[in-house]
């Protein structure tokens, strides 16, 4: 009898670029606020070797892990072929595995999968810390001939860092399988680090990383407020990369360890913190200042000025200057969300440079410092709230000093947007320049 086989591939990276928000000049962003030295401080184990604790998954009932670290130990009790496609793929690793096992039975019932966003906010609950996981399915007739899904999972990276995976295994209902794979590419580790802990307290951050990088630093971002970098040291002969912050008011804290690589500033590590609250469950996250500013439309022509709306409510919320439309920086995001959504990618840089070069190249235009946002996302809201949750895009979105800003737009065939917002920061006038 003939299986046939159907495989798919998805990056579920949160739904913003890999490269977080671009940005010319490099931002310098406000110092740390003075907070008292801490009466203890949480030193975490080497991350030379990072201790894998297989006893740190979340309790029954609980949603979060007390922790998060990589690697995580393999489970024992697993099912052979589970074992054997792993293997095809890389380091087995426990949380990974947990999460495909829970992917897989959604998707053998008929449930579906969660959208990128979803699996990202997963991760970060099983206390995953790596960024841009890639989702492999594979469908067909029980038991799939898995020869074409094992050449997928095996290839490799560029730079020879780590691969860490997790397979899941499930039967439908009708005498089908699915084969759910979350492979990563591990460019760092991270040393133990608590998800909850107490306003006011100091936590140190530690991670090895496995890719060379010039330098790197450590972002917070809290639940209000510009994200702030903490000083940060990188040892060029170990990889270890170190930092402390402080958690200085009560909320939901995303730590994000950006390394300066030779493609440009990339993401490598990201984390949950609870200060004094509790963690909310994934998928569960309340709107983010702006998302409720308008509500969504089914005209696609209302959908920029919706996300310029959410922008200036966001920024109004949070104390920045409102920023006026551009017509020329419109054009621009309208270019490069068409060409990421024909391109089925998310990124700066599309083959025609990044955002500096192309607003440079439009040649009527002058700025002294420009900014990109880049998402792809299931609507206009879910784009907002992932850019608003990224410390790196954040940035872009709250920079006092930008003045203007453009959106872009495009409709992907499954009803999901790519979205690209264009800043500026200068004050010659331009006749094409309204307030918006």
């Amino acid at each position: 009898m003939r299986r046939t086989l159907g495989i798919t591939l998805a990056l579920a990276s949160a739904v913003t670029s890999g490269g977080g928000g671009c940005s010319s000049p490099p931002v310098v962003t406000p110092a740390a606020p003075s907070l008292p030295s801490p009466a203890v401080a949480l030193d975490l184990a080497s991350a030379s070797a990072p201790a894998p604790a297989s006893g740190a998954a979340p309790a029954p009932g609980s949603k979060w892990s007390p922790i998060t670290q990589s690697p995580w130990v393999a489970e024992t009790d697993r099912d052979p072929r589970e074992v054997s496609l792993t293997s095809a793929c890389g380091t087995d690793d426990g949380a990974l595995a947990r999460l495909a096992r829970e992917l897989v039975e959604l998707r053998a019932r008929g449930l579906g999968a969660p959208d990128s966003e979803a699996i990202v906010a997963k991760l970060r609950a099983a206390g995953e810390p790596y960024v841009r996981p890639r989702v492999i399915v594979a469908t067909g007739q029980a038991p799939i001939d898995d020869t074409k899904l094992r050449s997928e999972l095996g290839r490799r990276t560029r730079n020879g860092t780590p691969v860490r995976c997790g397979v899941g295994i499930a039967r439908t209902p009708h005498g089908g399988e699915v084969i759910v794979a979350l492979r990563v590419d591990a460019l760092a580790d991270l040393a133990p680090l608590p998800t909850r802990a107490r306003t006011g307290e100091w936590l140190s951050f530690e991670a090895r990383l496995h890719v060379g990088a010039r330098s790197a630093k450590l972002v917070v971002l809290g639940p209000h407020g510009a994200p702030r970098s903490v000083p940060t040291s990188l040892d060029a002969a170990s990889g270890v990369a170190r930092a402390r912050f402080a958690l200085d008011q009560p909320g939901a804290f995303t730590v994000q360890l950006i390394a300066d690589l030779a493609e440009g500033p990339r993401p490598l590590l990201e984390a949950k913190v609870f200060a004094d609250v509790v963690p909310t469950p994934p998928g569960e996250e309340p709107p983010v200042p702006g998302e409720d500013a308008a509500s969504a439309s089914t005209d696609p022509a209302s959908d920029g000025p919706l996300l310029s709306r959410m922008v200036a409510a966001l920024r109004a919320f949070e104390g920045s200057p409102p920023l006026a439309h551009d017509d020329k920086l419109d054009a621009l995001a309208k270019a490069h969300a068409e060409r990421m959504r024909d391109g089925h990618s998310v990124a700066h840089d599309l083959g025609d440079g990044d955002f500096r070069d192309r607003f440079e190249a439009e040649g009527t235009l002058d700025a002294h410092a420009v900014g990109e946002n880049v998402a792809h996302a299931p609507t206009i809201a879910l784009a907002h709230r992932a850019l608003h949750a990224s410390p790196s895009h954040r940035i872009n979105l709250l920079r006092v000093d930008y003045t203007h800003m453009g959106v872009g737009v495009a409709h992907a065939a499954d009803g999901s947007v790519y979205v690209c917002e264009t800043f500026a920061a200068t004050s010659r006038a331009n006749p094409n320049r309204a307030a918006r």
